[in-house]
């Protein structure tokens, strides 16, 4: 098997992306295996409110083990993150979970082959704070890339 997994930074918590990864998933025919980034405890309660069933597998955050990642589940990276309720109003109070997220996201991508960096919706008004045009920008400044970066998207 392939071990160059695919990286899924959940984004803002608050957001439609358990919806749409749940929706994905199902369509997902690649080897590569996926480590989904995020609050696993607000996932929990979220995929309950959604009526949606999904078989992870936890991974340590202080040394993952990419080698034991496995393709028939997620690979789960959890990052703490306080709510009241499984969705709340996009806010501000976010911003240190998405930047402890980005943080483990860049320091997987700079310690292992990884196939692919995807990250869920983000609030430009609350996260990037004007400072950047994008996600794609800050990630750029993040690995030091002065230029020559690019966004991807695809849609069939």
């Amino acid at each position: 098997m392939n071990f160059n997994p695919i990286i899924i930074l959940w984004g803002e918590p608050n957001s439609i992306f358990t919806e749409i990864f749940s929706k994905s998933i199902r369509q997902y025919k690649s080897k590569k295996p996926i480590i989904l980034i995020g609050s696993l405890e607000l996932f929990k309660d979220q995929i309950k409110k959604l009526k949606i069933k999904f078989n992870f597998k936890l991974i340590n955050l202080i040394q993952p083990d990419l080698r034991n990642i496995m393709k028939n589940k997620i690979n789960f990276i959890n990052v703490k993150y306080s709510y009241n309720k499984p969705f709340e109003k996009i806010s501000s109070k976010s911003n240190k979970y998405l930047k402890n997220c980005f943080d483990i996201a860049i320091k997987i991508n700079k310690n292992h082959n990884i196939s692919g960096l995807i990250n869920g919706p983000i609030s430009k008004k609350y996260f990037l704070k004007d400072q950047y045009l994008g996600v794609t920008e800050f990630l750029a400044s993040q690995f030091n890339i002065k230029n020559n970066f690019a966004m991807l998207i695809y849609n069939k």
